[in-house]
């Protein structure tokens, strides 16, 4: 779906929607800014659990600070928020 839009969004543009949007159909920019919605909608984040972060502080080879354990697993879910927005 994704590459869908991505080609859609694409061809809009290359074909004089950058320079020229009064010339666009009208009713297919909608249709496609609402399918565009649907798929924004579609990849919400869910960030770690306490209890998953638990887990990763509990895996950890050697018994460091729980607090610096903490503070690595939220720079963690930090960049995977970054990567997933």
């Amino acid at each position: 779906m994704t590459e869908n839009l991505i080609n859609r969004i694409t061809y809009y543009l290359s074909s004089g929607g950058l320079f020229n949007p009064e010339l666009a159909d009208h009713l297919a920019v909608r249709n496609l800014l609402i399918e565009c919605r649907e798929a924004l909608a579609q990849r919400t984040w869910v960030g770690l659990t306490d209890e998953e972060k638990q887990e990763w502080i509990d895996a950890m080879p050697y018994d460091p600070e729980p607090r610096h354990c903490m503070i690595l697993v939220n720079v963690i879910e930090v960049k995977l928020k970054e990567k997933n927005t």
